[in-house]
């Protein structure tokens, strides 16, 4: 049986940092949660295929390599994760899709856990993975 993937997301890593976003679709007026960058994977679309479309409208980006990190299930729905390298510091991000965005280290990452404040939960652990990749 094929896994239905309803996002792809990608953990964007530089010098140490990762890059998270605060997606306009998933926040509540009192707490914005950090996630990571990507969105959903259209029926029939490649997991891959959509983190890198994704990518593009969210940051107006194209990333290289992608390597995958892993599935992860988050509200009865699998999600798939890729990690890219990127030389990229600043985006032309859409503001329709994204509320906010910053470089994290991963002291910060693990600081935003412990404060619930990552939006699906599996975003530090995913991260570890990558990093230890």
């Amino acid at each position: 049986m094929t896994t239905r993937f309803k996002t792809a997301r990608c953990i964007l890593h530089r010098e140490g940092h990762i890059l998270l976003a605060v997606h306009s679709s998933f926040w509540r007026k009192t707490t914005r949660r950090w996630g990571l960058p990507g969105g959903g994977v259209e029926w029939g679309e490649h997991p891959e295929k959509a983190v890198r479309r994704e990518l593009k409208e969210e940051l107006g980006i194209e990333v290289g390599e992608l390597r995958p990190v892993g599935r992860y299930d988050y509200k009865r729905a699998s999600h798939m994760v890729y990690t890219a390298e990127t030389d990229v510091r600043e985006f032309d991000w859409d503001d329709r899709e994204l509320l906010d965005l910053r470089w994290f280290t991963i002291p910060e990452v693990e600081q935003l856990a412990a404060d619930q404040l990552l939006h699906a939960g599996y975003e530090l652990e995913a991260v570890r993975v990558a990093v230890n990749a």
